[in-house]
């Protein structure tokens, strides 16, 4: 099934959250007890430069961001505040409070500040074993921070 199309509008500085329960076409939610979830966000489908870089699973989450040049390839990228939480209710929260199917988006503000203004693409893939699918993709438009 191709990936569902999402175009994301975020402010530069400021906190960004993305909720979604993943299910199937008769809508049961999917269990991700045993997936992994990654999101990067590029200038373009061709860049090797990321400009935000996030993974997680059902226990925790991880950020990464390009620090004050804004971009980042391999692993040099700045650790920040966020993740991925898959299982999870619209408040982030895993196991029992959490909602099966659920994918929780989180990128702090310390990541979201140094990402440049613009339109960039991104995609969300959720991972078990060597099986990988997109599951959302589309624009991720940043809109330049005036306070500071």
């Amino acid at each position: 099934m191709a990936a569902g199309e999402f175009n994301i509008l975020a402010d530069q500085g400021a906190n960004y959250v993305l909720y979604f329960l993943y299910e199937t076409n008769s809508s049961d939610t999917i269990d991700l007890t045993s997936y992994e979830g990654r999101m990067q966000i590029r200038r373009s489908s061709y860049s090797t430069d990321i400009l935000i870089g996030i993974t997680g699973d059902t226990t925790s989450g991880f950020a990464t961001g390009g620090g004050v040049t804004g971009s980042y390839s391999g692993n040099s990228g700045v650790v920040g505040v966020g993740g991925i939480l898959l299982n999870a209710s619209a408040g982030g929260k895993t196991g029992a409070t959490g909602a099966t199917g659920g994918v929780y988006v989180n990128i702090g503000s310390g990541i979201m500040k140094n990402c440049p203004a613009g339109r960039h693409l991104y995609d969300i893939e959720l991972v078990a074993g060597d099986v990988v699918t997109r599951v959302l993709q589309g624009r991720f438009e940043v809109r330049a921070e005036v306070t500071r």
